[in-house]
């Protein structure tokens, strides 16, 4: 079987800036699961340290990117950098 597609997102996105979109959110989104554990991570500690509503701290827990924009998790990973020593 030979694939069509060499990138997961060639084959959801629309375009190839909501492909670009879609690839910068999902590294985000990786990098915020590396700093903070958001599966074991009691859903209230989250929302302190992201300065999120309890919606949003499991709807990142679920990793669904569709949800926020490269702004927000790029905010939300500054907030977990500036928590870091």
């Amino acid at each position: 079987m030979i694939l069509e597609y060499t990138n997961i997102f060639d084959v959801s996105s629309g375009s190839n800036s909501q492909e670009n979109i879609d690839k910068q959110c999902s590294d985000l989104m990786i990098e915020i699961h590396g700093l903070l554990d958001l599966k074991n991570t009691p859903i209230k500690n989250a929302v302190k340290m992201l300065g999120v509503t309890p919606s949003q701290a499991r709807k990142l827990a679920k990793g669904d990117i569709h949800n926020f924009s490269v702004f927000e998790l790029q905010t939300f990973l500054k907030r977990l950098s500036d928590d870091k020593p």
